[in-house]
């Protein structure tokens, strides 16, 4: 009995117009995004090689943030944090330039995509698909009498909730295997595209965790299905959820911790620098002025030059701690808002979608601490020019690495987004459960 309600229901959804229709979108969205976003992953991996060759040729140190394989699923924050660092004994910035800065040739193109990507398709295509599947699963029936008949053949109410559950959740994660399939498929085969195991392992979990994101979907649907006798009540109450687990939640909640963790401005973050530097500003406009007058004298002296790299390279790092509290501070209203949005499966979603494919925040505040660590190594490497000259020619400069999240530690950091997306389900199907056992069908 409950195969063939399972059978009945797929049979049900694949010849309706809205999944053809909703399937159709998908197919057509995943293929052209991915198409366009691996365009654009392989000008900023060209610009990547180019500014890197570029950047050996003069004495300074830029450094470059490679661009994510899997930024052509989940474009995250990859692309718009930018990638490109330069800094001396006198700077270390907090920003970074977009595309590899006057290196890059890249030009966007077919705009209207630029935030579409796998991830945008499964948070709004699909999960829509669900609501417009299954917000009449029940209440029609009920609507339309059949709910009534079925269930006075004596058929166990849990077999028949079951069945359409396992029937509507088929459909559903076959769309979105297949939507998979098509992304991976041309990864795959696209030779701009390593596809390493690690990154289809990767994939793998992403996957994963859109499965948990939509069935927590499809269970909420289901619930407003039974708990809602008339289908046009059922879908203007699931849109309306909808919109505000999408758009209006985590927008309110970004507002809120805005408010309640206050960013310094710009006057107060100055001041703090000039705060931190005052203890050393004599002794700074001492060396300063040796070091001018033998620049203009013609003069050279070893001693007065690396007296002024070590006095401005320590003022540069009491301003870069200044620097790093106003990240620290914004990275902590990032995570207010995040937690104040914990209750919104599309957040929890994206939160674990970037982190796998390493286009989240957190690897951006990686870079920058490599970026503090090649700081440190380049300075030591460029007062090797008046320490000892030799070694200087001998040393070769320094490769800039960072340190990258693994696997173990992005499963690590996303398991509570994973629990709250399974317990939202199992939440939602037992109260759709409960409510249906008790549901008068007369």
């Amino acid at each position: 009995m409950l195969r063939t309600i399972i059978l009945r229901e797929i049979l049900e959804y694949l010849k309706s117009t809205k999944f053809i229709i909703g399937l159709v979108l998908t197919v057509v969205l995943i293929t052209m995004s991915t198409f366009i976003n691996i365009s654009d992953y392989q000008q900023r991996q060209q610009d990547y090689h180019d500014a890197q060759k570029e950047g050996e040729k003069a004495f300074r140190y830029d450094v470059f943030r490679e661009p994510e394989v899997l930024s052509t699923l989940v474009q995250g924050k990859d692309r718009i944090l930018g990638n490109k660092l330069t800094f001396s004994y006198m700077n270390i910035p907090m920003r970074t330039s977009g595309y590899m800065g006057y290196f890059s040739q890249h030009e966007s193109f077919f705009s209207g995509f630029s935030s579409v990507d796998f991830a945008f398709v499964v948070r709004v295509v699909l999960s829509l698909l669900v609501i417009f599947l299954a917000y009449n699963s029940i209440s029609e029936e009920k609507t339309g009498g059949t709910l009534k008949l079925t269930l006075s053949n004596r058929l166990p109410r849990d077999q028949l909730l079951l069945g359409k559950f396992l029937g509507g959740l088929f459909v559903i994660l076959g769309s979105l295997t297949l939507a998979s399939l098509i992304a991976v498929l041309i990864l795959v085969f696209h030779p701009a595209v390593q596809v390493t195991g690690s990154v289809l392992l990767r994939i793998i979990c992403m996957f994963g965790a859109s499965v948990l994101y939509l069935v927590c979907f499809y269970t909420i649907t289901l619930f407003v299905s039974v708990a809602v006798n008339r289908p046009a009540i059922s879908l203007m109450i699931l849109l309306q959820i909808w919109i505000f687990l999408i758009v209006i939640y985590p927008n309110l909640s970004v507002i809120l911790s805005k408010q309640w963790v206050k960013l310094p401005s710009a006057e107060e973050i100055a001041e703090q620098k000039r705060a931190a530097t005052q203890p050393d500003e004599e002794e700074f406009q001492r060396i300063r002025d040796a070091f001018n007058k033998m620049v203009y004298s013609g003069e050279r002296n070893a001693q007065v030059t690396l007296q002024n790299i070590e006095i401005n390279a320590k003022l540069t790092e009491l301003r870069h701690q200044v620097d790093m509290a106003y990240s620290n501070r914004l990275t902590q209203q990032v995570r207010t808002a995040q937690t104040l949005s914990l209750l919104s499966p599309a957040v929890l979603y994206d939160m674990v979608m970037q982190r796998f494919s390493k286009t989240n925040i957190e690897e951006y505040d990686n870079f920058l601490k490599g970026v503090k660590e090649a700081w440190n190594t380049y300075i030591r490497f460029f007062k090797l020019r008046y320490t000892d000259i030799e070694a200087y020619r001998n040393e070769t400069r320094p490769e800039f690495e960072y340190p990258s999240e693994s696997m173990g530690r992005n499963f690590t950091a996303t398991l509570p987004q994973w629990i709250i997306l399974f317990l939202f389900s199992v939440l939602f199907f037992t109260l759709g459960y409960v409510n249906f056992i008790r549901k008068d069908v007369r």
